[in-house]
């Protein structure tokens, strides 16, 4: 599987044409009060399909960091309980089935290491394959750690013990940054939807008040104005509170 792709579900597609639905109705209603607008709007929905990909393939490659964190913790575990290299990895892979789930991402790269190692595949190859496929970096430095290892015939059950507590603490400490920068976040969340509740209520206390803004040139322009520095502030704050940005 190549983790750089996302393929949404059908269930997943009808959220997000519901959520953009949402987003452009509010635009065309508060913005211009256009029905027109809104069927406009909907040509921009392949591209916010695109920044929901984005977001989505993020979210999974963090539960799959997370995942790996406890699947090289059970390796390691079963290594110090006088398994071979082999049925450590044989035997994490029931333990995360149960864990996680049979259909958890890690659950199933064990599986094809399991199913490469009775196939005489040697678990190195594997290991680079999916640093590969999922370009995560803790998962790249366990592979190649692994490797090297591997082909230097090093202390194999002390390495993967060693990387696996080192790789262990560097994920806790995304954990926690993860946490400090939600907060922030959801703030910038709410401060979006501020400027929908502001017109709504002087919309809705004041009736008329914004009539000379919508349906003529003057009021398209400066509610376009208006929407354009929006836009950039929410891009901005997007990128201000970017945990990928903070954690690289």
């Amino acid at each position: 599987m190549d983790y750089a792709k996302y393929r949404f579900t059908f269930w997943k597609m009808v959220r997000l044409i519901g959520e953009w639905w949402i987003v452009s109705g509010a635009v065309s209603y508060f913005f211009y009060q256009s029905v027109m607008v809104f069927v406009l709007l909907q040509g921009v929905f392949p591209f916010y399909l695109r920044l929901r990909r984005k977001d989505f393939i993020c979210e999974r490659k963090w539960r799959i960091t997370l995942q790996f964190k406890e699947a090289i913790g059970m390796v390691s575990a079963n290594l110090r309980s006088g398994n071979s290299v082999e049925n450590a990895f044989r035997k994490s892979c029931s333990e995360l089935e149960h864990l996680y789930g049979r259909n958890c991402e890690m659950a199933e790269e064990f599986r094809i290491i399991s199913r490469g190692l009775d196939n005489n595949i040697v678990i190195e190859t594997m290991l680079l394959d999916l640093a590969k496929r999922t370009a995560i970096e803790e998962i790249e430095d366990f592979a190649e750690i692994f490797a090297i290892a591997k082909r230097t015939v090093g202390n194999l059950r002390e390495i993967i013990t060693d990387s696996s507590n080192a790789i262990g603490e560097k994920i806790e400490m995304r954990r926690e940054l993860r946490v400090l920068i939600a907060s922030k976040q959801f703030e910038h969340r709410i401060m979006c939807l501020i400027p929908f509740f502001i017109i709504g209520y002087i919309s809705f206390t004041s009736k008329g008040y914004f009539d000379s803004l919508y349906h003529n040139v003057f009021g398209i322009s400066v509610m376009s104005a208006c929407l354009a520095v929006y836009l950039f502030a929410v891009v901005w704050g997007k990128k201000i509170t970017s945990i990928e940005k903070m954690e690289g």
